[in-house]
C-alpha cells in the first residue's frame, strides 16, 4: 500500500490542534456478527486529531465503531507518535450515499475514540454507541446506546472549515468576535469550537468568507471542553449552509492528487 501527500488546499481549514494538510490513504475495517468483517483502502479527504472523513463503496451504520489504520502525522496523534502507522477506533457520525462518476459511494465521517477496544464491542461488534464528552487528549468519549441512531433530516458532515463568529451582545455596543473552526456542518446548523461566553439562546453572526456565506445563528447547546474551549451547537436563522460546495470541492481536490 502506498501513501501520498499534497500541498495545502486553498480552502482554509482550521483545527483545534495544529495540523498538516495532506491526503492520506487508510485501511478501514468494519466488523459484523459471527466474526464476519470487511475492509477497504480509501483516501482520507479530511482529517484532524479528533476525526476524519472518507468515502467507501459500502455503507456503515451510524453509531457503530470501525477501525482505521493510517500513517497520520505525529502532531495529529494522541498516542503512538513514533509508530509508522496509527490504529484508531472511530465512531461513525454520518454515512451519506452519493453518486460519483456514475458509481454509488458513501461519504463517511468518524470521530476518533482511541485504540482501547470496549468490552461490549468485543462481544458484539454491532453494538451502537453515542458520544458523551471529550478527553483532554482531544479524543471522543463514548458509551453504549440501547437504540440505533436515527438519521437527521439534514445530515451533518465531519468537516472543519475556518469561520469568523461574532457574539451579538444585548447590552453592549461592541460585538465579541473570534476566528475559529467548525467541528461538523449541516445545512441548518453547525457545531464549532469557541472561547466566547455565549449561552443557550444567544445569537451570533457566522461568516465563511471563502464561500461568501454570512448568517445569524442561535446557540442551541453549549458543552464545555478541554482548557477554555467549548463546543457551541448553532442553528441558522433563515439561512441554509452550502455544504455541497465544500464536499464537492474537497472530493475533487483529493481526486486530483
Amino acid at each position: 500500500m502506498s501513501f501520498s501527500t499534497t500541498n495545502p488546499l486553498p480552502l482554509e481549514d482550521h483545527r483545534a490542534e495544529e495540523r498538516t494538510s495532506s491526503t492520506l490513504r487508510t485501511i478501514v475495517q468494519v466488523k459484523e456478527r459471527d466474526s464476519k468483517s470487511w475492509k477497504e483502502i480509501t483516501d482520507v479527504t479530511t482529517v484532524s486529531k479528533n476525526g476524519a472523513g472518507f468515502s467507501l463503496t459500502r455503507p456503515c451504520v451510524v453509531g457503530r465503531l470501525i477501525t482505521l489504520v493510517m500513517p497520520l502525522a505525529a502532531e495529529l496523534r494522541a498516542y503512538d507518535h513514533d509508530s509508522d502507522f496509527y490504529p484508531v477506533l472511530g465512531i461513525v457520525q454520518y454515512c451519506n450515499a452519493a453518486t460519483v462518476d456514475g458509481e454509488k459511494v458513501y461519504h463517511v465521517g468518524v470521530g476518533f475514540v482511541g485504540k482501547q477496544v470496549p468490552e461490549s464491542f468485543k462481544s458484539n461488534p454491532e453494538q451502537n454507541y453515542r458520544i458523551v464528552g471529550m478527553t483532554k487528549e482531544g479524543l471522543w468519549e463514548i458509551c453504549e446506546s440501547e437504540t440505533q441512531f436515527k438519521n437527521r433530516k439534514q445530515p451533518r458532515y465531519w468537516i472543519s472549515v475556518g469561520i469568523t463568529i461574532s457574539l451579538l451582545k444585548r447590552a453592549e455596543t461592541a460585538n465579541t468576535k473570534e476566528e475559529t473552526h467548525t467541528k461538523n456542518i449541516g445545512a441548518g446548523g453547525m457545531s464549532i469550537a469557541s472561547t466566547l461566553e455565549a449561552n443557550v439562546g444567544d445569537k451570533v453572526k457566522v461568516a465563511v468568507k471563502e464561500l461568501d456565506f454570512y448568517a445569524v445563528a442561535v446557540v442551541r447547546n453549549r458543552k464545555s471542553g478541554p482548557e477554555e474551549t467549548s463546543t457551541l451547537h448553532l442553528e441558522f436563522v433563515d439561512a441554509q449552509f452550502p455544504v455541497e460546495k465544500i464536499i464537492a470541492y474537497k472530493t475533487l481536490a483529493a481526486a486530483a492528487v
